[in-house]
């Protein structure tokens, strides 16, 4: 009686435990594959522009690619050059023709471009690459001209990539401005702000009035918290007031909303300078050209000034093919079905054509447990040797652990029947 309680108890724990194991193999096989760095990535890149001084606009291009079979949010990266920064959208999509995303591009403050594969590649997971192209600015001050090397990082790779330099040596600042006028540019690398200047001759006359307006249009917004008069006698060899300023003797009147700006000066003797610094914010980033219009009146004289400013685009393209190979042929073999009894457990069925015996009739046997009340138990087959598709790598990155776990439970499942029935075998002789 104790040995028919201690099975039970084993065939009990014993199928608790294949209970566990079944649900950890079922959750296991829901895990998402785990996204990988692509060390195999190859980027090639370029550059036409040529440099003349700090802050001048580098347009970069590329071609990449990665290898067969890679797998959606897998990424791999390149870091600008230290010479280099990042100027312009900061994020963008490699498309297509059709319009559809085959990878995302990500560029931080540090000047590190990640590439992020997309669900594409999972439908098209051969051939898989494109171009892409943006700007960035030179961060440097110029020493010289002629061809210098710049180092991207690309994973654990340095492509080296040469830019022409020609440092200006004619006619390389503006000089003390001759007439009103404008300019205007962006503010950070973002581009999420455009700084402008208002810019005139020195005062003609022997006392002069100053007014000068400005109206950004649609998509931009004027920062009143950042509008800068500027007043004084001498200028820098560019053509913009140094110290000391006059500021404090000749101040600014400002009326100021979002959508206008108004600055105006009272009594400016002759040969005092004037300059006007505003900063607009953007609010509409889907624009390709920023424009900023208005006014300078100097004495009762006006004149019409405007400066545009153009957004710096970054963007790619990318593709891949279909992998036509066929599939392997699906197994046959039935592992869990219940085989045909056998001889010994089951009496033959007389063919029609024998004529039983009338005078002899076979004996029927005694019932025993193991033919009354049969328990089969299947063992599966050994799985097949994995295929290149399904190397211990894989496995690991898609769930396919969770079979283990499943094969596990099934295991102790069998070996909690096995318990189960040799408890009832030695109850059924002890009541004989």
């Amino acid at each position: 009686m104790n040995n028919q309680i201690h099975l039970k108890t084993v065939s009990l724990v014993t199928a608790l435990l294949a209970a566990v194991m079944a649900v950890l193999g079922l959750g296991l096989t829901a895990l998402p594959a785990t996204a990988a760095n692509i060390p195999e990535a190859e980027i090639t890149i370029s550059t036409e522009s040529v440099v003349t001084k700090q802050w001048d606009q580098v347009d970069v291009k590329c071609e990449w690619s990665v290898p067969d079979k890679s797998q959606p949010g897998d990424t791999f990266s390149l870091r600008l050059p230290a010479e280099l920064r990042w100027f312009g959208d900061t994020t963008f999509d490699l498309k297509n023709p059709a319009g559809r995303t085959v990878a995302t591009a990500a560029a931080n403050g540090a000047g590190l471009v990640v590439f992020t594969l997309t669900d594409f590649v999972a439908s098209h997971p051969l051939n898989v690459g494109g171009k892409c192209s943006f700007t960035t600015q030179y961060a440097r001050e110029l020493t010289g001209g002629g061809t210098e090397e710049l180092n991207f990082v690309v994973g654990d790779s340095v492509v080296r990539v040469p830019v022409t330099t020609e440092p200006c040596t004619e006619d390389c600042t503006p000089g003390v401005p001759t007439s009103a006028g404008k300019s205007m540019w962006w503010a950070d690398p973002a581009q999420t702000k455009l700084e402008s200047i208002f810019y005139m001759p020195p005062m003609a006359f022997e006392t002069n009035d100053v007014v000068v307006t400005d109206i950004p249009a649609a998509g931009m917004e004027i920062d009143c918290s950042q509008v800068t008069p500027r007043v004084g006698k001498v200028v820098s060899a560019a053509g913009n007031i140094v110290e000391p300023f006059d500021d404090e003797q000749y101040p600014a009147t400002i009326e100021c909303t979002p959508q206008s700006l108004t600055v105006s000066w009272q009594g400016l003797p002759e040969g005092e300078h004037v300059e006007l610094f505003v900063v607009t914010t953007v609010t509409d980033s889907s624009l390709d050209v920023y424009e900023n219009n208005g006014t300078v009146n100097i004495s009762g004289e006006q004149h019409p000034v405007g400066a545009e400013t153009r957004r710096s685009v970054a963007s790619g393209t990318g593709d891949g093919t279909v992998d036509t190979a066929p599939s392997p042929s699906p197994s046959t073999s039935t592992p869990w079905a219940t085989p045909e009894p056998s001889a010994s457990t089951a009496p033959a069925t007389p063919s029609p054509s024998t004529t039983p015996s009338i005078s002899t009739p076979p004996a029927t046997p005694e019932p025993s447990p193991s033919i009354t009340n049969p328990i089969v138990v299947v063992i599966p087959e050994e799985p097949a040797e994995p295929t290149e598709a399904n190397s211990p790598e894989q496995l690991a990155n898609t769930g396919a652990q969770g079979q283990g776990f499943i094969f596990i439970a099934a295991a102790l499942l069998a070996a909690g029947s096995l318990f189960a029935f040799a408890g009832a075998r030695k109850y059924g002789q002890r009541s004989h």
